[in-house]
């Protein structure tokens, strides 16, 4: 019955998750709290981990999810889950998008559904900025002092601007930067 359920439950995050990557944050994470009574600090974890680790963040999570809650079975039901209803969707729109490229009522749904996008992504944002920048330890607290009693972690938010600054304006690889500011973590949080 476990399968079942967590196949279901991510086929869901598969029908409905436009968007796809962090658009899709806040449904993955509303969709395994019945299965894993997860805070949102480990949740940001996880998308963490999954950003670094080869394949789409849906698929990730859902493996690692599926694999928790009910060991390989449940992770094969998972990913199975998440995977279908993106082979079914794009295999029908394959065959009828040449037919409907010119149509204004498709061009004005793709209109649409950009700022759709932009209110995903921000919500997703609102779920993993708090664990991230307020969560539990600090990184270089040594370092700075007074500061790491503050509810805010200064070099996490230091790091997530640098991050910024890096991929806006200096078009930098994301592999590499997640690299470079995972060993930054790495040296200041030990």
């Amino acid at each position: 019955m476990i399968f079942l359920k967590l196949f279901l439950s991510f086929f869901k995050v598969g029908l409905l998750g436009f968007g796809g990557g962090l658009a899709i944050v806040r449904l993955i994470y509303d969709s395994i709290q019945p299965f894993l009574d997860m805070s949102r600090e480990m949740f940001a974890n996880i998308v963490a981990i999954s950003q670094i680790t080869p394949g789409p963040l849906a698929v990730n999570t859902a493996t690692y999810v599926g694999f928790e809650a009910a060991g390989i079975g449940g992770s094969l039901a998972a990913t199975f889950g998440v995977i279908l209803p993106a082979f079914i969707i794009v295999s029908i729109v394959v065959r009828t998008m040449q037919k409907f490229k010119d149509s204004k009522f498709v061009k004005g749904a793709m209109t649409g559904i950009r700022p759709a996008v932009m209110g995903l992504i921000a919500s997703a944002a609102a779920t993993l900025v708090p664990p991230s920048l307020a969560g539990e330890g600090r990184l270089g607290s040594s370092l700075i002092g007074a500061l790491a009693d503050t509810p805010i972690d200064v070099i996490a938010v230091i790091i997530m601007l640098v991050t910024v600054v890096l991929m806006a304006k200096f078009k930098k690889s994301p592999f590499i930067v997640l690299i470079v500011m995972g060993c930054i973590g790495a040296v200041l949080g030990a």
